[in-house]
């Protein structure tokens, strides 16, 4: 194919996804409900948005009646939204959030903090407590407002100024907008019939994420822990009796696994089996925001990510040994080690003995729970 021909075709993909794009905006602007409607434009994955619903849903609390349309460009997000009856989730690239933001009485974009979009004059009105929400807001947007502009890619600054003021990615949300955080536990749709079909509702075991694998063809990323397959043997060492559980979406099998799960599960399924986890061991990602909604304790190796503001309370954080914390200081960070290593040391030089051996306390604690109450 020509470079003509390839321009041509680059060319008629965004005329298509242009008109697309359009007509979706016209649809919005007609149907907005201008009464009670916010529009909150979400960025980033799952864990972003497991972040996020959680605020929102902090946010109808403490507001009271009012309808949300949420705008994600990242697909495949709304069963996490299913539990709030007043939201609904649009996909659309931010040039649609942008055209229609202004047909609602309030917009908002959520990233690392919060940030005012637009706000219309009958919206104190309707909302009495939204003015001191604004308030709160208003030395955050000043203070990270080259952040907001640049976002992603210069996230690390609203999380260190988070961990300055002793706050995590958690409850940061909250704390920038001065609405009261109700809790970690939220009530994600699970499916338990494949948990039920392997036999996984009747034994104990944990579950564990491999977020890399030869077969996938991905390469590997800075974050990655590559020693997870050496954590479960340790783990099985010492608990035979318990089963290892490989979940996530990356092929391939750990050589400790038990069962493999692997791109073999829809969402509610995932959070079903993960929900019945005794621990679940993983890096930093998606899955543990999973777990800290079903209440599953996790075991979380961090290296780039800051352990200070990623680290849920309640879970087992291993720091890195050496350097860490380096997470979008650049914007190749998950490509390139800022040490010029071709193994980053954060991660290659933590021995999976020590991870196993932070678990197996805890571990053992609550299967002896699970007896007892069995």
């Amino acid at each position: 194919m020509s470079i003509q021909d390839r321009g041509l075709q680059r060319f008629a993909r965004r005329t298509r996804n242009g008109f697309k794009n359009a007509a979706l905006a016209l649809h919005l602007v007609v149907n907005v409900e201008r009464r009670d409607s916010i529009a909150i434009r979400v960025t980033g994955g799952m864990g972003d948005h497991i972040v996020a619903v959680r605020f929102i849903r902090d946010l109808l609390s403490h507001f009271g009646h009012a309808k949300i349309d949420v705008y994600s460009v990242t697909g495949g997000m709304g069963w996490l939204y299913e539990p709030l009856s007043n939201v609904s989730i649009i996909e659309a690239p931010k040039r649609v959030f942008n055209w229609v933001a202004n047909r609602y009485l309030l917009a908002l974009q959520i990233t690392h903090t919060v940030d005012v979009v637009h706000l219309d004059s009958a919206a104190a009105q309707r909302w009495p407590k939204l003015a001191a929400m604004l308030q709160n807001i208003a030395p955050y947007r000043k203070t990270l407002s080259h952040a907001i502009k640049a976002h992603p890619h210069l996230d690390f600054h609203p999380a260190l100024l988070a961990q300055f003021q002793n706050v995590g990615r958690d409850t940061f949300l909250n704390h920038v907008s001065g609405v009261p955080f109700g809790g970690h536990q939220y009530p994600l749709p699970q499916d338990a019939s494949l948990l039920q079909s392997v036999g996984l509702d009747r034994k104990p075991y944990i579950t564990v994420h491999n977020s890399f694998s030869e077969e996938s063809g991905r390469p590997r990323t800075t974050r990655d822990y590559p020693f997870l397959d050496d954590v479960m043997k340790e783990v099985k060492l010492q608990l035979p009796s318990l089963a290892v559980v490989q979940v996530g979406v990356i092929g391939g099998t750990l050589s400790s696994a038990d069962y493999n799960l692997s791109s073999k599960t829809t969402q509610p399924q995932i959070a079903s089996v993960v929900a019945n986890s005794s621990m679940h061991f993983d890096m930093e990602g998606g899955l543990v925001h999973i777990a800290s909604c079903v209440g599953t304790p996790c075991c979380v190796v961090f290296g780039p990510t800051p352990i200070g503001y990623y680290a849920y309370p309640n879970n087992i954080n291993i720091s890195p040994r050496v350097c860490g914390n380096c997470w979008s200081i650049t914007e190749d960070w998950q490509k390139t080690c800022l040490l010029g290593a071709t193994e980053p040391p954060c991660m290659f030089t933590q021995p999976p003995k020590a991870v196993a051996q932070a678990a197996l306390p805890q571990l053992r604690a609550l299967l002896g729970e699970k007896r007892q109450s069995s």
